[in-house]
């Protein structure tokens, strides 16, 4: 090939080069002196329109700026001086109810003047990245029937799906005991993924397996065998969902 080819070929590739850089650099854009930008998508990667952007001034009392995703996930806020801590929740509808729902950042740190970039995940279950005390999926509270003395070590609840979970996943069967994953407290089960189920109560005692019954306490339901659990989300319009489980024989 004659040195004349060679340097045609090379400015014909010079436009694709470019076009490649400045699309690597578009993916990589840092912050926005004076903005706080980013995107919000749900669990399956899909951007969310409509999710509620809060900065809260790390230093000053209720010292809020406002605002929200467009249709393809992104924000774009502008930033007063100061330290700003980004929030994002949005608001899901499920089985008749709404729930407001926190969403996990991808940093904590906060952002200034010079502006920053933070992006946002839901995600159904895991705990909040500032304390061990926060998490994304729902709550249970339990209690013991009147009457009812057995230990909470010998019993195993298992939760099944009734349906889809919150965010059109199809859920797996949950098997709980005391100390696992979700059942860290005597009394409370934490970080269940949002979703409608089946629960059922077994109590293992002397090498023997029977059935306890089970009833849920917000609906005042009778004790049956099962019922059917529906986490009810905070009030207020505040981030969480819960539900109350009462175990006897």
């Amino acid at each position: 090939m004659t040195k004349t080819s060679l340097l045609l070929l090379a400015v014909l590739a010079l436009p694709g080069l470019a076009a490649c850089e400045g699309s690597k650099a578009a993916d990589a854009a840092g912050p926005e002196s004076g903005y706080a930008t980013g995107t919000v998508v749900d669990t399956a990667g899909n951007p969310i329109a409509g999710a509620k952007i809060l900065l809260d001034n790390s230093v000053f009392y209720a010292s809020y700026i406002h605002g929200s995703t467009r249709d393809d996930g992104s924000y774009r806020i502008r930033v007063q001086p100061g330290a700003w801590r980004v929030h994002a929740t949005f608001r899901k509808d499920y089985n008749g109810r709404t729930y407001t729902l926190e969403l996990h950042p991808d940093a904590i740190d906060s952002i200034d003047q010079d502006g920053g970039v933070r992006n946002f995940t839901w995600q159904l279950e895991g705990r909040g990245p500032v304390n061990d005390y926060s998490y994304y999926g729902g709550f249970i509270q339990l209690s013991s029937a009147v009457g009812f003395y057995e230990d909470f070590n010998d019993v195993e609840l298992v939760l099944t799906p009734d349906g889809p979970l919150i965010d059109g996943s199809p859920g797996q069967q949950l098997r709980l005991r005391l100390n696992d994953h979700y059942w860290r407290d005597y009394y409370q089960i934490e970080d269940i993924p949002i979703g409608r189920y089946t629960v059922t109560a077994t109590l293992e005692s002397d090498g023997q397996t029977r059935p306890l019954s089970i009833q849920d306490w917000h609906g005042k339901s009778d004790p049956t065998p099962e019922f059917q659990l529906d986490f009810l989300p905070e009030s207020g319009g505040s981030p969480g969902a819960k539900a109350s489980i009462v175990i006897g024989d």
